[in-house]
């Protein structure tokens, strides 16, 4: 009776006990936590990875560890920050009074008791329509091709019609553009007017994505994604090999490689089984990043802004997202968290490369030797030599003084070693990626900052998406491929679509294009998207037969003359009732100029080219770097194979909204300024491409038929009667000031290659 008695009294102390505990928490604490936590740390809003709706929540933790410690509550994460005692000072811009704290302290005493469970929340943004299953519509009515169908229906909608189509020759201009990048020769724009075949039209799309020119023009596009440049980047800004990752993606375009198998070579071509040359080379899309090699950096500090910008690259190019932004934070806007973010950084973090100073001996590790062997046998006994010889320099002025460079045994060793220096063998070599045999530790970067470690996360990616679900234990980058490439992942193909139609349109169907995400434009024809999309991936991830669908259909071969009835409905021509007229970029209006001089070197591939420059051009940098000018076919290539300086692109590049390849771009910008007038009358080239149009005009005798091939050259059209007149008023007046014949027609030359019409895509 006795020990019963006891057992009840210590039973009714226990249960006495806890609920002046869960009064503590229901009567004062729930209180303070709702009043200057809750609305940052919810289940809906859990900033910096916390959430404080429940005791397992916390106990979890956020991006800082757990924020209870239940084996020494006074350690608790939570009581610092309350107390301001360390780094971390909550709630952000004041401090609980004392009391308050006090009953925190002491409710983490007692356990800190609350609430077990809440009901699962959804992710706010989980319901946007980006990250919706794709679903494949059926094309509102029946068309030729299902792309006008959609156009159409939107157009019935807005009470318009769609313009009627382009004259011939426009559209023997447009499409050759667009899909090659070079505009027609006069005797392909005479032969397709003159086909009066009813699969003419058909037949030039097909000529025209069979050319090699195809993977240079589209090539191009991509290696703005890329972030291609043949220079590392930051002040000292050295040479890179990069060409041969570049000539790789020409090729795979040629080929058609079907763009999941494009995208994992990229991402992972080294983890494939037993990787081919070129599946190692197109890995240099992630060595694209820029390099810093300056004197007394924190080389790990680098080493981490490369792989965010991996991260931020990824996002951009493949998912439509703006991921950088969950650096430093969670997103503001999507549903992405800080974690998440580093959770694929931990995927992308285990390349071989420089991290330390002592590390830089071994540099070469990143780089694909290309030499036969004998070729890299005689590297490596150069490299060999030429330690030796530096060393031993090196020990000399090490132990004698810097004084020591004058005397003749140093001088004699210094000439030594340039001589050797000179002697160094030809060889290729292609920066590409190796993963490591053991992967890197990775972890929540505090506010962003390398140097400030939260907790340790392993690889994932974001929860709003289709789970990754690899094949083995380790998720490393060929999974992460592989689960861009997924049917079930929402936003690849919807996204790289988009970007295609942007090209040949001006804008997606989802403006922001690199803005998938709940602050982005929404698809002013989400229909189509979807359609597109799905047709991408059931025709085998083929870009050409995209490409073909878009260009066949009446909506991309429409007018793009100006209509002031559909401009008042739809001022931005967002439904599509006309084609667009488009600046060209930078490297085509050189392509173009060359065409039409005849100068066109139409080789394809290569190290880069050094077209002249104007004086002065590369003297803005920190390292002077020499640019020896390209002789024979070398000077008159393409612009694309312009060999890329990060810190002092070619003007030209510049001037005409080249990207500066610092960054993914995913949309080139469109400016007009006087420089580019200027530099089109003035520079070099410029005026020895027209040099060159002007004397092959003077092949023709009359005057007239050397105005009309002027224009047939540069336009790619006859001249009107009025133009015609013109232009041989403008020949007379020339003439008139006693200049030779050259100059008259270099003139006319020059005058049309400043045209707005010689710059644009019609």
């Amino acid at each position: 009776m006795k020990n019963w008695f006891r057992k009840s009294l210590i039973s009714s102390a226990l249960a006495a006990s806890c609920l002046a505990q869960g009064d503590l928490y229901e009567t004062s604490v729930k209180q303070i936590l709702k009043t200057n936590c809750v609305a940052c740390h919810s289940p809906t809003n859990q900033t910096s990875g916390l959430s404080i709706a429940t005791r397992e929540a916390m106990l979890q933790g956020g991006n800082r560890g757990p924020a209870l410690d239940p084996k020494n509550p006074s350690a608790s994460l939570i009581l610092a920050a309350i107390r301001h005692s360390g780094d971390l000072k909550m709630p952000p811009g004041t401090k609980l009074n004392n009391e308050q704290i006090a009953a925190i302290e002491e409710w983490l005493k007692t356990g800190a008791p609350m609430p077990t469970a809440v009901v699962p929340v959804k992710k706010p943004g989980a319901d946007h329509w980006a990250f919706q299953a794709l679903k494949k519509p059926t094309p509102p009515r029946k068309t030729a091709n299902p792309i006008d169908a959609f156009i159409l229906d939107r157009l019935a909608a807005a009470k318009l019609k769609p313009s009627p189509q382009a004259d011939r020759a426009t559209l023997i201009r447009r499409v050759s553009l667009d899909i090659t990048g070079l505009p027609p020769t006069s005797a392909e724009l005479a032969d397709f007017v003159a086909d009066n075949r009813p699969d003419a039209y058909e037949r030039l799309v097909d000529r025209l994505l069979a050319s090699p020119h195809y993977g240079e023009r589209w090539g191009r596009v991509w290696l703005d994604l890329a972030r291609y440049a043949d220079s590392d980047g930051y002040t000292i800004d050295a040479p890179r090999e990069m060409w041969m990752y570049r000539d790789w993606v020409i090729d795979s375009l040629n080929r058609d490689m079907p763009f999941d198998r494009f995208v994992t070579e990229q991402l992972a071509g080294d983890l494939l089984p037993n990787p081919s040359r070129p599946q190692l080379i197109a890995t240099g899309f992630h060595r694209n990043t820029p390099t810093n090699f300056e004197g007394g950096i924190d080389h790990e500090q680098y080493r981490v802004e490369a792989v965010a910008d991996r991260i931020a690259t990824n996002g951009a190019v493949f998912l439509g997202l703006t991921l950088g932004c969950a650096r430093c934070h969670d997103h503001k806007y999507d549903p992405i968290s800080q974690r998440e973010f580093y959770q694929m950084f931990s995927i992308f973090n285990n390349y071989d490369e420089v991290a330390k100073e002592e590390d830089r001996k071994n540099f070469n590790k990143p780089f694909l030797e290309l030499g036969t062997p004998e070729q890299i046998a005689a590297l490596a006994a150069w490299q060999q030599t030429f330690e030796k010889l530096d060393g031993d320099f090196r020990k000399f002025l090490e132990n004698n003084g810097a004084e020591a460079m004058s005397r003749p045994e140093a001088i004699e060793m210094k000439k030594a070693l340039e001589a050797h220096r000179k002697t160094k063998p030809n060889y290729n070599r292609a920066m590409i990626v190796r993963e490591l045999p053991e992967p890197r530790e990775a972890y929540i970067h505090l506010n962003g900052d390398f140097t400030r470690h939260g907790v340790t996360v392993g690889p994932g990616t974001p929860a709003v998406l289709p789970a990754l679900k690899p094949a083995g234990e380790r998720i490393n980058r060929l999974d992460f491929a592989q689960w861009l490439m997924r049917r079930d992942n929402p936003l690849t193909a919807r996204v790289t679509v988009n970007r295609i139609w942007q090209k040949y349109f001006g804008r997606g169907i989802v403006e922001t294009e690199s803005d998938f995400g709940l602050q982005g434009a929404k698809p002013s024809h989400p229909e189509l998207l979807d359609w597109l999309a799905i047709e991408f991936m059931d025709r085998g991830w083929s870009r050409k037969q995209i490409h073909k669908l878009i260009v066949t259909s009446e909506t991309y071969k429409q007018s793009s003359n100006h209509r002031p009835d559909a401009a008042a409905v739809d001022p931005g021509n967002a439904l599509l009732s006309r084609q667009i007229r488009m600046p060209l970029d930078a490297e085509l209006i050189r392509d173009a100029a060359l065409v039409a001089s005849g100068l066109l070197e139409p080789k394809v591939g290569g190290p880069s080219v050094f077209p002249p420059l104007p004086a002065g051009a590369n003297t803005i940098t920190q390292v002077l770097r020499p640019w020896e000018v390209s002789k024979g076919g070398d000077r008159y290539r393409r612009g694309l194979y312009t060999f890329m300086q990060r810190s002092a692109p070619h003007p030209l590049l510049s001037l005409f909204d080249a990207p500066d390849a610092s960054a993914t771009c995913t949309r080139r910008v469109r400016s007009n300024t006087p420089l580019q007038a200027l530099m089109l009358l003035n520079d070099e080239t410029a005026i020895e491409f027209s040099n060159v149009l002007g004397k092959r005009l003077q092949a023709t005798a009359a005057d007239s038929a050397r105005v009309e091939q002027s224009y047939v050259s540069a336009l790619n059209r006859k001249p009107t009667p009025a133009e015609r007149d013109r232009i041989l008023r403008f020949v007379a007046a020339w003439r008139d000031s006693q200049i030779t014949e050259d100059q008259a027609w270099a003139a006319v030359a020059r005058a049309l290659f400043n045209t707005d019409e010689f710059l644009t895509r019609p």
